[in-house]
């Protein structure tokens, strides 16, 4: 998967951009047969708030789809927990819908064959 971090209000380190990579582990599991799966990921820090300072906003394109999730906190990193967890289980979500329509046609065609069987 390829990934673009881009900074806004702080200087994005080797650090973060492990950390991010790191934690994209977890939605990359789900992809990992899509080589042209993108990932747009925002760090901003706003020196002026007193709570929620830090924003994490994930964009992903991948099977011809776009997923979009964007999470604050009070720390970098928790920001960026809080929106990985969220783009996980949107991907996850997405990936049961397509099997269960996968299986339900797997068991129509079933029926189909079935019933011309019996005839």
């Amino acid at each position: 998967m390829n990934y673009n971090v881009k900074g806004t209000g702080l200087q994005i380190t080797d650090e973060i951009r492990d950390y991010v990579e790191k934690r994209f582990g977890h939605v990359d599991k789900f992809l990992k047969d899509d080589t042209t799966a993108h990932a747009d990921v925002e760090l901003e820090f706003k020196a002026g708030e007193e709570h929620k300072k830090f924003r994490a906003e994930f964009t992903l394109t991948a099977r011809k789809q776009v997923y979009r999730v964007e999470a604050r906190g009070d720390t970098l990193h928790e920001a960026i927990d809080v929106a990985t967890a969220e783009l996980t289980q949107e991907v996850t979500r997405e990936k049961k819908k397509h099997q269960h329509l996968l299986r339900r046609g797997a068991a129509t065609i079933k029926d189909v064959v079935r019933g011309l069987r019996d005839k």
